[in-house]
């Protein structure tokens, strides 16, 4: 195996640029390894720059901000954790709340549905019932309470 030629990287150089001096020239008339490095330095060139892959990697920083996006979601689920927990108790607390004033007023709501026929209308006109007052804030609390999670849920969604 023989030594490189010492002019081999000039001859590389000379040919990328193409810019060849007299005495390079005056080289390769004697040298068969730098007239084999001139003829294919060309072509390595273009080789060079030909991507060996099929698909060409993305930009770095296009790739952190994915993996940043990607990793929001599931920041914004472990952090809502809690929220969802409150949420949901509040939804068990009106929910027992409505269901505690029907059983409690059971009697009271019954005659009032049936207080919609012709039979009851006459019958409630008849005899004036009042509800006590603090029914009627339960029945507001719970109203505006139910409200007010309903256009959450729906807020939240959006």
């Amino acid at each position: 195996m023989s030594e490189r030629c010492r002019y081999e990287r000039e001859v590389l150089r000379a040919a990328a640029a193409d810019r060849w001096t007299d005495a390079l020239r005056e080289h390769l008339s004697g040298c068969d390894d730098c007239v084999a490095a001139m003829s294919v330095a060309p072509w390595m060139e273009r080789f060079a720059r030909i991507s060996d892959r099929e698909h060409i990697l993305p930009d770095p920083q296009l790739v952190w901000l994915k993996a940043q996006l990607i990793r929001t979601p599931a920041d914004v689920a472990r952090v809502s954790r809690p929220l969802n927990a409150v949420q949901m108790l509040a939804y068990l607390l009106v929910a027992a709340g409505w269901a505690g004033l029907l059983m409690a007023k059971w009697e009271a709501v019954e005659r009032w549905i049936r207080g919609f026929t012709p039979a009851g209308m006459l019958e409630t006109a008849a005899r004036a019932q009042t509800l006590s007052l603090s029914v009627l804030a339960l029945v507001f609390v719970l109203a505006s309470a139910t409200l007010m999670l309903g256009v959450h849920a729906i807020l939240a969604e959006e």
